[in-house]
Formats: structure tokens, sequence, C-alpha cells
């Protein structure tokens, strides 16, 4: 890890009692600790496809990660807080320590839904957190997941980095979805 990289600090963790639901990523992207936001670069879906999902009642970016717990009762925390450039470069004590670390706050803070942006780690904290055998998750479906966090509800849609672009109509169809679950369907201007 270069030291410039070990000097960045992490995101804070938007969680908090009541909210509807909570956007698990993997770890931030120095380019989102730099500019201190989830999701910050501008060629990640991730914002576009949540204004269009219905979950929130506006157009929404990276500046408003903070804003959403009050206003649509939507939160941010990483598996991993340490910020890199590739995921791949997290490592196993980290990943295991940041299971155990998220399943800890899922269940102080109860979200409705715990909604993992990747498959990949759905499969890292179910089988690091939830003791889950990694031959049963490898062949989850994306959605709701049939696991409980306390009363949360795991559900898991693909990546919304740039990398992941050929997923980007069915995130948004899973996003879609997860706002019929959540009773916010027609809520998007």
């Amino acid at each position: 890890m270069s030291s410039a990289a070990s000097a960045l600090r992490t995101l804070p963790h938007y969680l908090e009692p009541g909210l509807l639901l909570v956007f698990v990523g993997y770890n931030p992207a120095i380019y989102s600790a730099e500019a201190g936001h989830y999701y910050a670069r501008g060629g990640n879906a991730f914002w576009r496809q949540l204004s269009a999902s219905g979950l929130v009642g506006r157009n929404v970016g990276p500046e408003d990660d903070a804003r959403l717990t009050a206003e649509a009762g939507i939160g941010f925390v990483d598996l991993c807080c340490r910020p890199t450039v590739r995921a791949s470069e997290l490592s196993r004590a980290e990943i295991v320590e940041g299971s155990i670390r998220l399943l800890g706050e899922l269940l102080e803070h109860q979200p409705r839904f715990a909604v993992f942006s990747g498959r990949g780690i759905y499969q890292l904290f179910g089988r690091h957190a939830l003791g889950l055998a990694a031959g049963d998750l490898a062949a989850r479906a994306y959605g709701e997941q049939p696991e409980r966090i306390g009363e949360t509800v795991p559900f898991v849609i693909p990546s919304s980095s740039g990398l992941a672009s050929k997923w980007h109509r069915e995130r948004l169809a899973l996003l879609q979805s997860l706002a019929r679950l959540a009773g916010r369907a027609g809520a998007a201007s």
C-alpha cells in the first residue's frame, strides 16, 4: 500500500436506527475517499440509477450521501474501511474483520434492507459473518436473500462500477424491485 493511500481517511458510515436501507460497498475507492463521498466517480452508474429507481423522490448525486439518511432513510457503509484502487488489494484479515464489524453494525441499527453492491461482497460477508458455505453462496441469484440479519433483509445487486456496465439494466430493475418491496414505487420524479 502506498503512503498516500494509507494517509487517506475513509468515508463515514451513514448508518443509524430506523433506516429503510443501507447500501454496502466493498471499500472506498481512493477517488471517492479523496472526494469525501460514496460512488463519487462520474463513470459509476450508482447515483443515476438510484435517482431513476423510485427509492428517492429527486435526482441525487454523491454530494447527497450524508443527507439521504434523514431525507429518504438511505444509508451507506463499506465492508472494509481502507481506501484502495481495487478491492483485490484488501487482505483476508481486513475482509474477515470488516465482515464481523458490519454484522455488528447491522444488528445494532437494523435497517429494513442491507443492499450489497456486488455478489462478491455478499459472498464474503455471508462466509465470514454469517457462517454460510461458499458453495451455497456461489449459486445465489441477485435480489432478496433467504437469510436475515436480525430483522434486516439482505438484498444483492450488481456492482455499479463502470467495469460492470453489462449489468446496468439488471441493476436498475433490481433497484426498482426494491422500491416496490419498500413501498416506494412511483416515487421517482
